[in-house]
């Protein structure tokens, strides 16, 4: 018997807490602050209750369903569940301020409080969800030693964290792909999550991928959604594009040498944090490898940091974080990944960036921050 997930155990049980409990919460708030009674407060607890019970529901089905109906109840729970952490943001907020106004002796009027920061709350999830299908681009200028005279000036262009599936379809991703070319890059680095996990209908995304232009190619490493989507569908997929696969190995292109890990073997924590302690052995180990030549190191996950600066990597493009996506999950993406959860940062000779991605994971919504096509410039 597989107990493998034994040790996914206190996440889902964290999870379903944090559900069930904010919803709960955001019920008493929602009768503390209008006063609702009668058939509405029964009706308010069971809407409440039934929502997150919509999304695990919808979340399990669309493993095996492939119809639109599936689709929209998933799109609706997911979003949902958005709009929920915003209100109970909100909940909290009029809880502390009922408590400061009682322990200051003072009056206020909560009715109307209520209704302004709850509808604040609306308000902050809408531009929740327009900012999270509006990628900007962000231009970065990048040094690395001993540079060819190939790659002077050149550009790159990193992709993470698309998500594609029930919720980032095929006009998601044609905008980022129309939005890639227009930088007329010289490489596309995409490091991992291209695929979102909760869907297995990939073929439709074969074409927009297909429209990717770089002229020195696009390459690709897994992350730890290529694993629940199946890895071997995902790569399966990927090998009906122009798109280069990298599983543990190094291409060098005009003096630069592209180093692809995958995540989904290398790492021994899939899904939390990927730690692991094979790196330096695996990139010292690769055919070619040469630590006194240029290189870029693609990595789903920003982790290993010693590691990758013992090895020689001069740069390293990482993603996975999301940078918490909804506020305030930042500050906990901080926690696990210190100052490499998101931006650039360098060591001596090396540099790693760590982009927030373009897509979703959960709630189809971003409020911690905007989603990115990183830009880079070689020097």
């Amino acid at each position: 018997m597989d107990f493998s997930f034994i040790k996914f155990l206190p996440f889902i049980v964290f999870g379903l807490v944090f559900i069930f409990g904010g919803h709960y919460f955001i019920y008493r708030s929602l009768v503390s602050a209008f006063n609702i009674s009668g058939f509405f407060k029964l009706g308010l607890a069971v809407f409440l209750f039934i929502l997150p019970l919509a999304f695990f529901a919808s979340a399990f089905v669309a493993h095996f369903d492939q119809g639109w109906l599936s689709r929209v109840i998933y799109i609706i729970s997911a979003s949902w569940l958005g709009i929920a952490i915003n209100l109970l943001l909100a909940a909290i907020l009029i809880w502390l301020m009922n408590w400061l106004m009682n322990l200051a002796g003072l009056n206020f009027n909560r009715l109307v409080f209520g209704a302004v920061i709850f509808s604040a709350a609306i308000i902050f999830s809408a531009y929740g969800f327009w900012n999270a299908q509006h990628p900007q681009v962000k231009n970065i200028t990048i040094k690395i030693k001993n540079l060819p005279a190939a790659w002077q000036g050149k550009t790159i262009v990193q992709l993470a964290d698309i998500h594609l599936g029930r919720v980032h379809g095929e006009k998601f991703l044609q905008n980022i792909v129309d939005q890639t070319n227009a930088q007329n890059p010289d490489l596309i680095l995409i490091t991992g999550d291209l695929f979102d996990g909760m869907d297995g209908g990939l073929d439709v995304f074969i074409e927009p991928l297909n429209n990717l232009r770089a002229k020195e190619g696009v390459f690709f490493v897994t992350g730890n959604h290529e694993s629940y989507v199946g890895l071997d569908r995902a790569l399966t997929a990927l090998r009906q594009t122009t798109i280069k696969i990298l599983i543990n190995e190094i291409i060098v292109v005009d003096g630069l040498q592209i180093v692809g890990l995958d995540y989904s073997l290398l790492s021994g924590e899939i899904g939390i944090t990927g730690r692991s302690s094979d790196e330096e052995k695996i990139i010292n180990s690769l055919p070619g490898w040469d630590r006194d030549k240029p290189s870029i190191l693609m990595y789903h996950a920003p982790i290993n940091i010693g590691q990758a600066v013992a090895t020689g990597i001069n740069f390293q493009l990482s993603g996975h974080s999301h940078n918490g996506q909804i506020w305030p999950f930042n500050f906990f993406t901080w926690l696990i990944y210190g100052q490499y959860d998101y931006g650039l940062n360098s060591l001596g000779d090396f540099t790693i960036y760590t982009t927030n991605g373009l897509g979703t994971w959960g709630p189809p919504m971003r409020t911690g921050n905007t989603p990115e096509i990183p830009v880079f410039k070689l020097k």
